[in-house]
């Protein structure tokens, strides 16, 4: 009997904590890290312009310095920006680390 009291307050907690969590969250608990916000406070956003600021190897391709990319995605692993997606002249979209977009990029426009 004391077992089942014990389950039923356990019970109980998990409920208020993700009820918690939904008032919270907006969307929701299950909307949590659906998607990454349009900006970040990096001053990166979804349709920013990057010039780079000297050749870089971006996936297959090279950006030569003084070229522009857009940024299409922003990517998000546990709250934080750890890459965004870019558009390339040539209309491919590669995949680039924060830390070679913050050591070889800068941005013009948001």
């Amino acid at each position: 009997m004391l077992i089942r009291g014990r389950r039923s307050v356990a019970g109980s907690l998990i409920v208020a904590v993700v009820a918690a969590l939904a008032a919270v969250v907006p969307g929701g608990a299950a909307g949590a890290g659906e998607e990454a916000p349009a900006k970040v406070a990096s001053g990166i956003a979804v349709g920013a312009q990057l010039e780079a600021l000297a050749d870089v190897k971006v996936a297959r391709a090279e950006v030569a310095r003084g070229s522009r990319v857009s940024v299409a995605r922003l990517i998000e692993r546990q709250g934080q920006l750890t890459a965004v997606d870019v558009e390339l002249a040539d209309g491919h979209i590669a995949r680039v680390a924060m830390a070679t977009v913050r050591a070889s990029f800068r941005v013009l426009s948001e």
